[in-house]
């Protein structure tokens, strides 16, 4: 048998535990743009130019059953000469940041970030960090 929190999104069951994604290029853009044709992306578009100090992507409509610790997890390519990140903002509050080693461009991988939820709606931002990658989407479990 297997017990997890359940709430409510908009009239769909949301069960804690269980992955759910969201396309980075849905999300709200500032100061970067969506990259189309990106070979091996999911839905083929992805984040790309978030290269300057106020270049951000908000990934809103995040809904958690529960208050807790929740893993971020974000498909990214990065084509660097080195790691990359990305700050991470969570509700408007500081969130430390996310890790992208070397992968070479349009070769995606996924790093991973804990990070705390509220129970309901939340928003994820994901800004300039250090060097270059961009990001295809986010998935909370």
């Amino acid at each position: 048998m297997y017990v997890a929190d359940l709430g409510w999104a908009n009239e769909l069951p949301v069960v804690r535990g269980s992955r759910v994604r969201y396309e980075a290029e849905r999300g709200s853009l500032n100061n970067c743009s969506v990259r189309e044709n990106a070979a091996g992306a999911s839905d083929g578009k992805v984040v790309a130019y978030i290269d300057h100090a106020d270049s951000w992507v908000d990934v809103g409509a995040i809904y958690v059953p529960t208050s807790g610790s929740y893993t971020l997890h974000v498909g990214y390519a990065n084509g660097s000469a080195q790691t990359a990140s990305h700050t991470v903002t969570v509700n408007g509050s500081a969130a430390g940041s996310i890790s992208y080693p070397v992968t070479g461009w349009d070769s995606w991988r996924q790093a991973s970030q804990d990070i705390t939820l509220r129970a309901g709606w939340n928003t994820v931002r994901l800004g300039k960090g250090t060097a270059f990658a961009e990001v295809d989407y986010i998935e909370i479990a």
